[in-house]
């Protein structure tokens, strides 16, 4: 671990968390969703190919602000494919790009002091030696994302703001079973839900649940095939986060139709709150999304978590079902190289 000082703090680098104490890090990250050291464990071990860099800020011993830094040569980029996204991977690998953010999760990999007397000056260390980390490695480009509004004030000038078109969606939980949350709704809604569950049995179709994931590659197929539908850049890390769910104490739902996998989803939850991720679905089977929808919200309600994460996309069906947009769609970004920034602005529009 490497230190710095400045007047009034004290910062350190490390290479992983296990160089970090846990109990300094659960204070620091207080409770927040897909930030405790548990999960960072697991996400380095997923993101195996890409060099993690912990920004560690104290003040006398206590730690006090962090940011979580991955040099990625090869992130999934929200661009159709093509002679732009073949160009832009190829120049990636070359010079990679150094994200700020919480792994596998969504989420931002930067947490400021609750003292807002502190909030400044942690920033302004924190982003002077994320540069120097990014100039000293040659990337393209340093960027914090999955940022809220409120956390895109007071960066320093070489730093631009911009707000994507995408959030993540977030339903709070205020019930204590499946049957309590289609009672709050519309009788419109029950009768959709027992419908649901008639006309996939008639299908054969019925909902696992597992603790690993027993065919990594049939889910794989399934997973690529909704990529490709939406023409999404592959996770790159999909294999190793599905290779290594057990880690994460991660739920594995499967939908089979006569014992063939037509569907299936992970469920992971940290800090009382539970994300929905590697969604992957056969062609012209109904029901499939809608089963997995409800088996995850039985699992949700089950363990009793405070929030129910779902990412980005399909906001109808995901507003009928209680969910909001969360504020998470703002990313601050530095680089040197016009054609980043002139990209930068596209990708905003």
């Amino acid at each position: 671990m490497t230190n710095f000082t400045t007047p009034n703090f004290t910062t350190k680098i490390a290479r992983s968390i296990d160089e970090i104490s846990p109990q300094a890090w659960e204070e620091l990250s207080a409770g927040r969703p897909f930030q405790s050291h548990k999960w960072y464990q697991f996400g380095e071990r997923v993101m195996s190919d890409c060099e993690s860099i912990y920004l560690l800020v104290y003040q006398d011993t206590m730690l006090v602000g962090s940011a979580v830094l991955w040099k990625i040569r090869n992130e999934p980029l929200p661009i159709n494919p093509g002679i732009g996204r073949a160009f832009l991977e190829a120049t990636l690998r070359r010079w990679p790009l150094l994200i700020c953010r919480s792994p596998l999760a969504n989420t931002a990999g930067l947490i400021l002091p609750a003292d807002q007397s502190l909030r400044a000056e942690t920033l302004k260390v924190l982003s002077e030696t994320a540069l120097n980390i990014s100039r000293q490695n040659h990337c393209l480009a340093l960027v914090f994302d999955f940022l809220g509004k409120s956390e895109i004030q007071n960066w320093q000038s070489g730093f631009s703001s911009m707000q994507v078109s995408d959030p993540g969606t977030i339903m709070q939980n205020h019930w204590q079973n499946l049957d309590e949350y289609l009672a709050s709704g519309n009788k419109k809604d029950r009768q959709h839900y027992k419908r649901t569950l008639r006309e996939a049995e008639k299908l054969g179709i019925k909902i696992e649940k597992h603790t690993r994931v027993p065919d990594v590659n049939a889910a794989l197929e399934l997973i690529y095939n909704v990529d490709h539908h939406y023409q999404n850049a592959p996770n790159p890390w999909i294999r190793n986060l599905l290779e290594n769910l057990e880690m994460a104490n991660g739920i594995w739902l499967e939908a089979r139709q006569n014992g063939k996998l037509v569907g299936c989803g992970a469920l992971f939850e940290d800090n009382q709150t539970q994300l929905t991720t590697a969604l992957g679905l056969a062609e012209n089977i109904p029901y499939v999304y809608l089963l997995l929808t409800y088996a995850s919200l039985e699992e949700a309600f089950l363990k009793n978590v405070h929030a129910l994460r779902w990412g980005s996309g399909a906001y109808d069906v995901k507003q009928n079902l209680g969910f909001e947009l969360e504020d998470n769609d703002y990313i601050v970004i530095s680089s040197n190289n016009l054609f980043i920034q002139k990209l930068s602005t596209w990708i905003t529009r």
